[in-house]
C-alpha cells in the first residue's frame, strides 16, 4: 500500500479544482483526503499500484490547464494530511469542462449543437447566459449561416456581442476569436506558454503577433481567445467546418488580455464581479473604502484577518457612500505598492515600478521606518504634435530635428498631425511618439495604435543587441523625472545614422529603459536598501518591457507583482486600506 499526493499550486483560487477535489472524494476504489493550502490544492490517495496509475489517469484527464496553475506535481508521502470533509472553492462560471465540451461541442457527436446538456462534472448549463437558452442546434446552425452570408451577427442580450468576419473598426487593437486551433502557429507568433494560456479553462485574452505579410491581419498586434461559453463553442465548430479559422469579436464582458510577468500570468484590470478574499494578519488603517478607477468602482474591507474587495455596480449603500476616497496619482502608485506587498507579507525596503496608461508613471519607495519617498515620476508630454516639436526645436537636440526634418519630411509631418489625450505622463504617449519618429506604419495616428505599432515592431527584433537610447534623469524640486527631449533625440540621431533596421531601435527602446530602471533601481538601494521590486500598473501589457525588466532588474532584486488581484484595478482599493490619508 501507498500513499500518493497530487499537488496543483495556483496563484489563485481556481473553483473548477476545488469542485474536481470533492468529486474525488467519492471515488470508490481508494481512500481520499483533499485539501488546500497556501494556493495549493491537493488530493491524498492511499491504495495498491495499480489502483493510483488508473487514478492518475483519471486526475490527468479531469484537471485541466488554469492559467493561474503556477506548479503541479506527484508525491510519494508517508501520512495524509487532507480531510475527508469537501473543500469551499466557490462559484464555478466555465460553462463547460473536458466531458461535457466533446458531446455538444464536436460535430461528429450525436449531441452536438446541444446548448443545455446537462454536465454531472461542471454544471456548466446552470451558467448559460439567459438570453441564449432555449436556442437549439438547428437555431444556432441558422447563426452561424446567417454570419456566413452577412459577414456580421449580433448575439442579443443585456450587453450585445458582435460577430464578423471583417475588421470592426478603423481604430483600437482587434480582438479575433479563435475557430480553428490548429492553424494558430501558421498564423501568429506564439509561444508555448500563451498556447496554453488561450486553451485554459478561464479562455482569456492573449496578444499575439501575426506573422509578416500575412494576407489578411495587417494590425500590429492582436487580442487573441478561443470560444469561451456553449453557444461560441457550437458556432465556432460550425464555422470551423466552412474554412473560419478566426473571427472579429467585441463583447464588453471580456477584460484586458493577461499580462505575463516572471513567470506567471496576471490580470491588468479585474472586471469579474466576484469579490477577492485575502486572509492575512496585517494591520489595515481604514475599515473601508471606496475608490473609483477609471470607469470602475471597487469597495474594499478589513475585518479582523481578512481582506475583501469587490466590484460595485449599481447604487451605492450608505456605508459605501461614507467609505469614498480619491487618490493622486502619486497615492496610487503607492497603494499599488501596498497592495503588493500585502499579498507577499512585505512592509519595508521595498520600491515599486508603476507604468499606468490611466495614473502615469513612477518609481516609489518605502524605506526601514516604512516612509514612502517618490522618487521619479514621468514627465506630462505636450498635447500636440507642434507643441512637441517646439520644444525640440528649443532644445539642444534643434540640430539632429532639423536633420530629421530634412531627411524624413513624411515623418516630420505625422509628428505634427499627433495629438495626445490626457493622461500624457505614461509610456504609452512616449511609444507613440517613438514609433512615429521610426517611421512605423499604424492603422490610424491614434496612440494606442501607434504604440501598438512600436510594441510590434520590437518584439520582431531578432537578437538581444540593440543601440542605448538615453533616458537621462532631471531633477525638480519634489522628485526625479525624465528629460524627454534627450531622449528622442538619440533615437532621431540613431535613425538618421541607420534607417535599415527601425525594428532593433524599437527594441532598443525597450531594453534601455529596463537597463535604466535596473540603475536607478541600484541607486536606491545603496541609499535605503531594497529587498523587492513590486510591478505594477496596466503598461505591464507590454510582453518586451516585461520581459526585458525582468531580465535587468530581476537580476538583483526579487520581482513581486499581483497574483490575487489585478496590477492595476482592484489592487488600488485593497492598497488604499494602507494609506495614510484622511477621508474628504
Amino acid at each position: 500500500m501507498k500513499i500518493i499526493r497530487f499537488e496543483f499550486t495556483c496563484s489563485r483560487p481556481v473553483p473548477l479544482y476545488a469542485h474536481l477535489c470533492n468529486q474525488y472524494l467519492n471515488y470508490a476504489e481508494l481512500t481520499i483526503k483533499v485539501g488546500y493550502q497556501k494556493g495549493c490544492y491537493f488530493i491524498e490517495a492511499e491504495g495498491k499500484q495499480p489502483q493510483l496509475e488508473t487514478l492518475a489517469d483519471a486526475i490527468a484527464h479531469d484537471f485541466l490547464i488554469s492559467v493561474w496553475l503556477t506548479d503541479s506535481r506527484i508525491a510519494l508521502i508517508d501520512s495524509p494530511s487532507g480531510s475527508s470533509h469537501p473543500l469551499k472553492g466557490g462559484a464555478i462560471t466555465q460553462e463547460f469542462c473536458q466531458q461535457c465540451t466533446p458531446q455538444f461541442g464536436d460535430n461528429q457527436s450525436p449531441q452536438f449543437g446541444d446548448l443545455g446538456l446537462v454536465c454531472d462534472c461542471c454544471h456548466g448549463e446552470r451558467s448559460i447566459n439567459p438570453h441564449y437558452q432555449g436556442l437549439t442546434g438547428a437555431d444556432i446552425a441558422a447563426l452561424s449561416t446567417e454570419l456566413l452570408t452577412h459577414g456580421a451577427l449580433t448575439l442579443t442580450g443585456d450587453l450585445p456581442v458582435t460577430l464578423s468576419l471583417n475588421p470592426l473598426s478603423a481604430a483600437g487593437r482587434p480582438t479575433l476569436l479563435v475557430c480553428n486551433p490548429n492553424t494558430l502557429n501558421a498564423q501568429f507568433h506564439l509561444t508555448d506558454r500563451q498556447v496554453l494560456a488561450l486553451s485554459s479553462i478561464e479562455k482569456p485574452l492573449i496578444t499575439a503577433r501575426a506573422i509578416d505579410n500575412h494576407p489578411k491581419l495587417d494590425a500590429p498586434l492582436y487580442d487573441l481567445c478561443f470560444a469561451y461559453n456553449r453557444l461560441l463553442v457550437i458556432l465556432t465548430e460550425h464555422l470551423r467546418r466552412h474554412g473560419v479559422d478566426w473571427l472579429y469579436i467585441d463583447d464588453p464582458r471580456h477584460s484586458e488580455p493577461l499580462a505575463f510577468i516572471d513567470g506567471a500570468w496576471v490580470d491588468i484590470d479585474c472586471s469579474a464581479q466576484a469579490p477577492v478574499t485575502l486572509n492575512l494578519s496585517t494591520p489595515a488603517l481604514h475599515e473601508d473604502v471606496l475608490l473609483h478607477n477609471g470607469a470602475q468602482a471597487y469597495y474594499a474591507r478589513h475585518d479582523k484577518q481578512q481582506y475583501r474587495v469587490e466590484r460595485v455596480t449599481g447604487s451605492l449603500t450608505p456605508q459605501q457612500q461614507a467609505a469614498l476616497i480619491s487618490l493622486t496619482p502619486q497615492e496610487y502608485g503607492l497603494s499599488a505598492l501596498h497592495s503588493v506587498n500585502l499579498e507577499h507579507g512585505v512592509d519595508k525596503h521595498s520600491a515599486i515600478i508603476y507604468f499606468s496608461q490611466q495614473h502615469g508613471g513612477q518609481i516609489q519607495t518605502l524605506d526601514a521606518k516604512r516612509h514612502n519617498e517618490l522618487f521619479f515620476a514621468l514627465p506630462s508630454l505636450p498635447d500636440t504634435g507642434y507643441d512637441i516639436y517646439h520644444q525640440l526645436e528649443q532644445s539642444p537636440q534643434r540640430k539632429v530635428l532639423e536633420k530629421f526634418k530634412q531627411q524624413f519630411p513624411d515623418d516630420y509631418l505625422r509628428l505634427l498631425d499627433l495629438k495626445l489625450s490626457a493622461p500624457r505622463d505614461n509610456l504609452t504617449s512616449l511609444w507613440a511618439i517613438g514609433a512615429i519618429l521610426l517611421g512605423l506604419p499604424s492603422r490610424s495616428m491614434q496612440v494606442d495604435d501607434l504604440c501598438d505599432a512600436l510594441m510590434a515592431a520590437a518584439q520582431a527584433h531578432r537578437g538581444a543587441n540593440s543601440p542605448r537610447i538615453d533616458y537621462p534623469l532631471t531633477r525638480g524640486e519634489a522628485h526625479r523625472s525624465l528629460n524627454w527631449c534627450k531622449t528622442l533625440g538619440t533615437v532621431m540621431s540613431f535613425r538618421l545614422a541607420d534607417d535599415r533596421d527601425t525594428r532593433k531601435l524599437a527594441f532598443g527602446m525597450h531594453d534601455s529603459l529596463a537597463d535604466y530602471l535596473a540603475n536607478w533601481i541600484e541607486h536606491l538601494d545603496q541609499n535605503i536598501g531594497i529587498r523587492s521590486v513590486a510591478l505594477a500598473g496596466s503598461e505591464w501589457r507590454n510582453p518586451l518591457l516585461c520581459q526585458r525588466v525582468v531580465l535587468r532588474v530581476g537580476k538583483n532584486f526579487p520581482i513581486k507583482c499581483n497574483q490575487q488581484l489585478a496590477i492595476d484595478g482592484n489592487n488600488h482599493a485593497i492598497g488604499a486600506l494602507l494609506l495614510k490619508k484622511r477621508r474628504k
